[in-house]
């Protein structure tokens, strides 16, 4: 279910903004389905700071003997982690978290503008079914 993936997600003490999961529609170049698919969306709010959101998803994201078996499970199969920060001598802070697996891509942008009073956190996740 959308809520079951997004709480593996989910922001402590955020809110949650319009989430959705529609068909993915992954062709191929010549327009024909390849395999069924799915996409879940959701912005997130927080009055934590930039630095407070990308510390708690590196945490969670960073490989761990003490991680319960599914997610070890789920590292054995192999995994990659992307971060990347895009602030520099701009006016907002704005990070991007890629999380690939053989069969899903989440990706997470993370963004704050020096004037604003919350931290916004996109959350998109691409599943092969």
């Amino acid at each position: 279910t959308l809520m079951g993936i997004l709480s593996q997600w989910n922001y402590p003490k955020s809110k949650l903004n319009a989430a959705e999961m529609s068909d993915a529609a992954t062709v191929d170049s010549d327009g024909k389905r390849t395999v069924q698919s799915m996409v879940c969306k959701t912005t997130m709010t927080t009055e934590d700071s930039v630095d407070e959101v990308l510390a708690y998803y590196k945490k969670k994201l960073a490989p761990n003997k003490h991680a319960d078996a599914k997610t070890r499970a789920k590292l054995k199969a192999g995994r990659s982690v992307l971060v990347s920060d895009d602030s520099d001598g701009r006016p907002f802070s704005l990070h991007t978290i890629l999380v690939n697996t053989a069969t899903t891509s989440t990706t997470l942008i993370i963004s704050r503008g020096d004037s604003e009073k919350q931290t916004h956190i996109v959350w998109k996740h691409y599943a092969r079914l």
